[in-house]
């Protein structure tokens, strides 16, 4: 019988037993050859199925139980050994198989064959810490490779040893090893190729660590493509993985992260677990760029707990170097110190200089957080020089930064300046962006402190294109917490602007910094809707449906209030037990594979051409009655432009950014006592929220007045924590300033081209009333009404549907939904509204594709936001601008259902008659604020009542 067919029909049988008969029944035919195809077939496998590798392997030790030839069991073990390596990450089970086929060898004098049974054992050692043993081991084999001109093993082993210096941090070293492995693999001519093509993915590591990044790309992408037409799925998504991490050097995250899902697809189809959290540890270092600390800390210990078990001591230092990066992040600077404490020992006993200049350079990062800045200098730059010595530029650079930093907090400013230029040089003559916007930043701050405002600017302008360069290669869901610690830049120009007597440009800024990822998604129309654009999003779009369903089952365990009398709460107060721990962990696998299918279809993240960061004019939006005021934060300073159809000014505001918040949150305190009041207690609380309000507009809005008085209309644009102040509803002692205007409100002055130009092609009102089981039944009184006013269509209780009502809107040129709101503080992707067959919330508002005029959303804090980085407001309306409405009627707060139903009526009233939006809305606040007592007995002159809602967008007809 021929070598192959009897191997093929040996890896036919069905399990271990009828593979022993059959091995007894051809015992006589079990020679040299048919054990080294065995051998032979188990290293393919392990390219592509470690299982189906594990089990030939195992297949090879048995065949040498029937043969009783020691050479086979040798080969047997060598083939399980690389399973166990290679597949599993199994370092040391691997040795001690390596090992004994080196002793059944040694024991036979068949010395090649002793190293080439070693060559495996150099990389394992290498991965458990134990270098120098492998590099002892690494040498005596070559040397005995060498003098056999096994060049085939003598590749593979040389790429072991590159590797080795890698992981000790000598990056020339291995780049010479690699490039030596390269001139044995070309003697092989095409039997070589393989090796070549992972020699050149090892060789892209060392290259993109010396900072020589086109050269690295340029060898993962032959790797990769070469690995693949090889067929070797799981080499080739190694080769992806390091093509994902020089993206990410560059700052190209969103390929980076695409690069990294594909490959953990591949290592997790092929069972290799290990492989795959490798890939969570390389994700986690995008997510610490992207300031998801939670996530990263989840991850990597994850990533400990594995790679302890496995004995990998270096991976293990990496994921804690990681977590205190975190932790330095999240402002808890104990743990950052203890965790690199922790890392630095495991990297010093194993003596990766390089991971020990790296983990101080990060203990560096806290002491300056601390304002230990001596120190901090000092133990940078001992960083910097050890970096310099293994040409590492990058790292250098990094180092560079931080002691600039605490130069220029020591006041040193020749050295900030040395420190800064230098980590800028490299930025720029490398193409790191990241290197560089840090460095034009510092130099901008140097140049302020030193008096030179102009060249400041021109520092902190080149700082800020840097930053948007790198925003905008980003998925714009991850542009939000980007911008999270880049404000200060924005800050900082705006202020100089201000001294330069430069409003116009200064209102350039404010608005750059101002909810840009919205005006990305409105200016290109950016999909964020959950659909499978090819067949490899099949998967997750149909786990994300699932994964819908059961939240919205689980949710209804969660909610636990028959007895509410408003329309909404914060779901995220109180205990609701193990159902809310449900709920919560599966909000964040939904919300995980949502950004993974963003990922996948962020093409426009590469286009160069989106990436500029526009204002979008004003003035010509604005009528001659209309003024629009837009507040911006710079430091705590509270800054105010005001713009007119024919000027722009700014204006410093004398009271601080901490008072407004103290009183704010009074406020909102005194807001939710009235729900929990009884009538006889209510005018003592509307007295003391005049109280609040005539100190809030003191603060804001009472120095404006000159200016103020000769408009009908006020655009409101607030920035940061004044997206909470409810501008409408403040009072300068007489009246309230919606008595004295027309008032609407936008996230940023460039949305006014968007609300006011929008297509509006719907047509008739379509209203949908749900009562959230009988708890709310003046909801459903008021979608009738509504519906009724406008001759309109009305989906109410067991109607009102997500896929119904998901049907309906896009056509509809007015819609409003009275029902039970939820605002999430926690996660605002899953605010929203309740349905009778589960919740309309953020992820599926954007989804949907909106010609309407108007939107109303009479539910509890419907408008309420959470601010995320770049002033990003995330929450409902952010979805609804998103899917195409024109303007939005929200709520600030938790809402009565009775007075809301009134507040409406009259709202629509007033629209029906041809009053515009903006005027219409005043009116019936103003209606409700000045006549609901003589009407119905009650008073309703608290804010509570008559001012939880706000116009947001387009206040013309509708």
């Amino acid at each position: 019988m021929n070598t192959q067919p009897l191997v093929q029909q040996l890896l036919g049988l069905p399990d271990m037993e009828a593979q022993r008969r059959f091995l007894e029944a051809h015992a006589s035919l079990l020679d040299d050859e048919v054990a080294s195809a065995l051998k032979k077939q188990a290293d393919h496998f392990l390219r592509s199925d470690s299982q189906r590798a594990l089990q030939t392997a195992d297949l090879l030790l048995r065949l040498a139980e029937v043969s009783g030839d020691p050479a086979h069991r040798a080969l047997g073990l060598r083939a399980k050994g690389n399973v166990r390596f290679i597949g599993l990450g199994e370092y040391q089970k691997a040795i001690e198989l390596y090992d004994e086929a080196a002793r059944i060898y040694q024991s036979q004098d068949r010395l090649v064959d002793q190293a080439k049974s070693l060559v495996g054992k150099v990389e394992a050692l290498s991965h458990l810490g134990r270098h120098a043993e492998a590099l002892e081991i690494g040498r005596w084999v070559s040397r005995i490779l060498e003098d056999h001109a096994e060049w085939r093993t003598l590749a593979g082993l040389t790429m072991n040893l590159g590797n080795v210096h890698s992981r000790t941090g000598d990056d020339a070293k291995s780049l010479i090893m690699y490039d030596r492995a390269a001139v044995f693999c070309r003697r092989l001519e095409a039997e070589g190729t393989p090796f070549w093509l992972r020699v050149q993915q090892n060789r892209a590591i060392a290259l993109r660590t010396l900072g020589q990044f086109e050269d690295s790309i340029e060898a993962s992408q032959a790797a990769w493509e070469g690995l693949e037409r090889l067929g070797q799925k799981v080499e080739a998504a190694r080769a992806q993985q390091n093509l994902a991490f020089t993206y990410f050097i560059l700052g190209r995250y969103n390929e980076a992260l695409e690069h990294l899902d594909q490959a953990r697809e591949v290592f997790l189809a092929d069972g290799r677990r290990r492989d795959a959290m490798l890939v969570e540890l390389f994700i986690s270092n995008c997510l610490l760029q992207l300031r998801r600390f939670n996530d990263v800390l989840d991850k990597c210990r994850r990533v400990r707990s594995l790679f302890t078990e496995l004995g990998a001591r270096r991976v293990v230092a990496q994921a804690i170097v990681n977590e205190a990066v975190a932790y330095l992040e999240l402002g808890r600077y104990p743990e950052a110190l203890a965790s690199l404490a922790e890392a630095r020992q495991i990297f010093e006993k194993e003596g990766n200089t390089v991971w020990v200049a790296s983990t101080d350079l990060e203990t560096a990062a806290v002491l300056l957080q601390q304002g230990r800045c001596d120190e901090s200098l000092a133990v940078a730059q001992e960083s910097a020089t050890v970096f310099k010595a293994h040409g590492l530029p990058v790292e250098e650079a990094q180092a560079h930064l931080v002691a600039a930093r605490a130069a220029l907090a020591l006041g040193r400013h020749d050295e900030t300046c040395r420190l800064a230029t230098e980590a800028l040089d490299v930025g720029e003559t490398r193409n790191v962006p990241t290197l560089a916007y840090q460095g034009h930043q510092l130099l901008g701050a140097l140049a302020a402190a030193r008096g030179g405002r102009q060249e400041a600017l021109t520092a902190f302008k080149r700082a800020i294109e840097a930053v948007e360069r790198l925003r905008g290669r980003l998925m714009v869901e991850f542009r939000v917490g980007f911008l999270e610690d880049k404000e200060e830049i924005y800050e900082d120009v705006v202020g100089l602007c201000l001294e330069l007597n430069q409003p116009v440009r200064g209102l350039e800024y404010a608005e750059r910094a101002k909810s840009r990822a919205l005006l990305d998604l409105l200016a290109y129309r950016l999909d964020l809707s959950i659909q499978a654009r090819d067949g490899r999003d099949e998967p997750i779009v149909e786990e994300l449906v699932r994964l819908r369903a059961e939240r919205d089952r689980l949710y209804r365990r969660w909610e636990s209030d028959p007895d509410c009398a408003q329309r909404g709460w914060i779901s995220s107060e109180g205990d609701r037990g193990r159902a809310q721990q449900e709920v919560m962990t599966l909000e964040r696998r939904i919300t995980d594979l949502w950004h993974r299918l963003l990922i996948r279809n962020a093409d426009y993240a590469r286009e160069a051409a989106l990436w500029t960061v526009r204002t979008e004019p004003v003035q010509p939006y604005l009528a001659p009655d209309c003024i629009l005021v837009e507040f911006f934060i710079a430091h705590g300073e509270l800054i105010v432009f005001l713009v007119t159809p024919e000027a722009v000014w700014a204006r410093r505001l004398a009271g601080e950014l901490a008072q407004v918040q103290t009183l704010t949150q009074l406020l909102w305190l005194n807001l939710k006592a009235v729900s929990k009041s009884s009538p006889s207690q209510v005018p003592a609380l509307a007295t003391n929220a005049r109280g609040i309000l005539r100190r809030l507009s003191d603060l804001l809005m009472t120095p404006l007045d000159a200016v103020l008085g000769a408009f009908r209309r006020l655009i409101i644009v607030p920035h940061g924590p004044l997206h909470y102040v409810p501008f409408h509803a403040l009072h300068d002692g007489t009246s309230f300033l919606l008595e004295r205007h027309e008032i609407s409100y936008l996230p940023g002055a460039s949305f006014l081209r968007y609300c006011c130009e929008g297509q509006m092609a719907g047509s008739g009102l379509f209203a949908v009333g749900h009562s959230c089981g009988g708890r709310l039944p003046h909801a459903v009184q008021e979608a009738r009404t509504v519906a009724a006013i406008f001759n309109g269509q009305v989906l109410l209780e067991d109607q009102a549907t997500r896929a119904d009502v998901q049907r309906a809107v896009p056509d509809c040129r007015a819609l409003h939904v009275a029902a039970h709101g939820d605002f999430r503080p926690d996660n605002p992707l899953f605010s929203g509204l309740a349905l009778a067959d589960g919740w309309l919330a953020t992820l599926d508002i954007f989804n949907l594709r909106l010609k309407a005029s108007l939107v109303t959303l009479s539910a509890c804090q419907t408008g309420r936001n959470v601010i995320g980085g770049g002033d990003e407001l995330l929450g409902l309306m952010r979805a609804c601008l998103y899917a195409g409405a024109a303007s939005l009627v929200l709520s600030l707060w938790a809402v009565e259902d009775r007075s809301t139903a009134q507040l409406m009526e009259t709202f629509y009233q007033k629209l029906a008659h041809g009053r515009t939006k903006g005027q219409a809305l005043r009116d019936a606040q103003l209606q409700f604020l000045w006549g609901q007592e003589e009407r119905t007995g009650a008073d309703h002159s608290h804010p509570y009542f008559w001012a939880p809602f706000i116009l947001v967008g387009d206040a013309g007809p509708l």
